[in-house]
């Protein structure tokens, strides 16, 4: 299966210039780091930067809300919560970033996904 994001560039006044993204994949990392989450890796001027979506909180949105995301629509929220963080300036290939329950609901509704 083949998930699209498009590369995007990222500027901030924090960034000495702009930077290039490009996604990579999603996974389940339950499997390669015994994590329970969905990791979308992304490159970032060729630097691997991590965005994992917790697997607790997509089950509660599935089982009590009835809703269900894609993992097309996962890459996407994904994407967007690394274009923030690159916004505000920190370097997201330092450290894996996390989607908990809140922002993945936040960040969702802003992609109308819920």
């Amino acid at each position: 299966m083949s998930y699209i994001v498009t590369p995007f560039e990222v500027s901030s006044r924090a960034l000495a210039m702009p930077v290039k993204v490009r996604f990579v994949h999603l996974f389940s990392a339950i499997a390669t780091r015994h994590s329970d989450t969905i990791d979308c890796v992304f490159r970032v001027e060729g630097e691997r930067a991590t965005v994992s979506i917790a697997c607790p909180v997509l089950t509660e949105l599935r089982e009590k809300e009835k809703m269900y995301l894609s993992d097309q629509q996962l890459a996407e929220i994904a994407a967007l919560h690394l274009r923030r963080t690159l916004e505000r300036g920190y370097d997201a290939t330092q450290a894996e970033l996390f989607i908990n329950g809140p922002l993945l609901r936040a960040l969702g509704k802003e992609l109308k996904y819920l």
